[in-house]
């Protein structure tokens, strides 16, 4: 019968490892939103054996090292937690019984009025009598005989 030929090989093999997923919240992102922040990444595992053959079969094999030789990334993903202020609502114009026009900075204004007395919202009352809205002191009653009161 013939001596059997044994042999030992150092054989390594690799297998991947998942990596873990989180979320955090962020008060920067707005709420209903989300985005990756960090990417998960697969780590990889390393075994070292010493393998027999007797005759060119397996016949026995030992592992020597199992490590992790590269550590997974854990995926982080940020939620959005932000919610816009509710913007304030628009003032409302106006209510003038003698029309509007709109002054230089830009704002609606009602036009000079007789009044019995002073109506609500009047600034001066000019020289013929009449109630000015002006929200400025330049020109205020300068076609109703300058200002005869400030209110």
């Amino acid at each position: 019968m013939p001596t059997p030929v044994v042999t030992t090989e150092t054989v390594t093999e690799t297998s991947r490892i998942s990596f873990d997923s989180t979320t955090v919240e962020s008060s920067t992102l707005a709420r209903g939103t989300t985005s990756v922040t960090t990417p998960g990444v697969r780590g990889v595992n390393t075994k070292t054996y010493v393998v027999t053959y007797t005759d060119g079969v397996e016949t026995g094999r030992v592992l020597r090292s199992d490590r992790v030789t590269t550590p997974p990334v854990t995926q982080v993903t940020t939620v959005g937690t932000y919610v816009a202020p509710v913007a304030p609502a628009a003032p409302e114009a106006p209510t003038c019984t003698n029309g509007s026009y709109v002054n230089t900075a830009g704002t609606t204004v009602c036009r000079p009025e007789v009044a019995s007395s002073a109506p609500a919202g009047a600034t001066a009352k000019c020289g013929d009598g009449t109630y000015s809205f002006s929200q400025s002191r330049r020109g205020t009653c300068s076609s109703h005989g300058g200002v005869a009161v400030w209110l």
